[in-house]
């Protein structure tokens, strides 16, 4: 096998992620000049056949070890060669093992900075992108009509597959729209890297301390509640045993999970009122599935409608001031977070208590 071929079978062992070198950057001219050499390439070919110490590469190609140790720190450098263990030689003496890298050196060539501006506009518009796919595919969803669930289903019980191609056209071109909005957005600015600010007081209580990770975490409940929806499609559609089996393990556990993920945001970057909205998550989910699936198939339903926002203020925002009484005291404890005041922790302990308490009085 041929050194290609060996660099090949090397990567697909155990990969690490792989470094990108510009073609007019230091880094390009380490590479190059460690490959420049006929020895230095036969060194590194035969690190391929098999881990060798610097006195076995210098018996092997019949060289001086100062020769091959001149080679070996070069590729080294370059990260072209890695040291794997080290072992006791003939002598007694400690030795150190060379294997090639494991990790891929890609070479880019064009603009200065053209690699670093493609990751760059892939980190910026990955999320934004993902959210449009999760709106398209719900979009599907209610294009095709939401199914009955639970006691809103029909008596007759559905056996056969829904279609794929009802709600298709509908994704596709909400999609489309969705990254188009996301382009356009981006060449206005929006997804611009705007300058961390850091919150304290009560900013940094309600909105969290960074403004950089509130925007992602809120992303990412949007997106929460955008997979509760599409979940619960599978499980109603029954589309595939093992699909519909997972969606209906995930819809089982999103309300814990929506809590768990409010302590998780507390801990991590305070922000009560993304503390609520991770806790209400599920339920904006599972209730947004119900009220389309009425919209599309007989109109508005007043009562139904009205069950997301009172399931929100009775169970999910409770839920999510105890998780982030829960995050901000485990926060607290391990030394990353300022502890509550008594004020801040009397209030959050009281707010299932007075839910309940109104609901109580109202239904009395």
């Amino acid at each position: 096998m041929d050194l290609a071929g060996r660099l090949v079978q090397r990567l697909r062992e155990k990969p690490d992620d792989p470094t990108v070198v510009g073609l007019e950057g230091e880094d390009a001219d380490r590479v190059f000049d460690a490959l420049g050499s006929e020895t230095s390439r036969a060194v590194l070919q035969t690190c391929y056949e098999e881990g060798r110490t610097r006195s076995e590469l210098a018996a092997e190609l019949e060289t001086t070890v100062q020769n091959v140790g001149y080679h070996v720190d070069k590729l080294e450098s370059a990260d072209l060669l890695e040291p794997v263990e080290t072992r006791y030689g003939e002598n007694g003496r400690e030795v150190t093992v060379y294997e090639p890298s494991k990790r891929a050196v890609v070479v880019a060539a064009g603009e200065p900075g053209l690699v670093g501006r493609l990751a760059e506009a892939v980190d910026r518009l990955f999320a934004p992108i993902v959210l449009a796919g999760l709106v398209a595919m719900a979009a599907g969803v209610v294009d095709r009509g939401p199914e009955r669930i639970g006691m809103l289903a029909d008596d007759a019980v559905r056996t056969e597959l829904i279609a794929s191609t009802p709600g298709t056209a509908a994704a596709v071109v909400t999609f489309l729209v969705g990254v188009f909005v996301v382009l356009v957005a981006d060449r206005l600015g929006a997804f611009g890297r705007a300058e961390d600010r850091r919150r304290t007081g009560l900013a940094r209580l309600l909105l969290g301390r960074s403004s950089e990770s509130t925007r992602r975490y809120a992303v990412s409940v949007l997106a929460g509640a955008l997979v509760t929806f599409l979940a619960l499609d599978l499980v109603a559609a029954g589309t595939g045993h093992r699909l519909s089996l997972a969606a209906w393990l995930f819809v089982q556990l999103a309300i814990p999970l929506g809590v768990i993920a409010a302590a998780g945001i507390a801990y991590a970057n305070d922000g009560l009122i993304l503390g609520w909205a991770a806790a209400s998550a599920p339920f904006v989910g599972l209730w947004s599935y119900l009220v389309a699936g009425e919209l599309v198939r007989s109109g508005i339903d007043p009562i139904l409608v009205a069950l997301g926002p009172a399931a929100v203020a009775i169970a999910a925002a409770p839920l999510g001031s105890l998780a982030y009484l829960v995050g901000r005291t485990v926060a607290a404890w391990r030394g990353v977070g300022e502890p509550l005041s008594r004020r801040p922790v009397a209030m959050l302990v009281a707010h299932p208590f007075v839910t309940l308490a109104v609901v109580a009085s109202w239904l009395g």
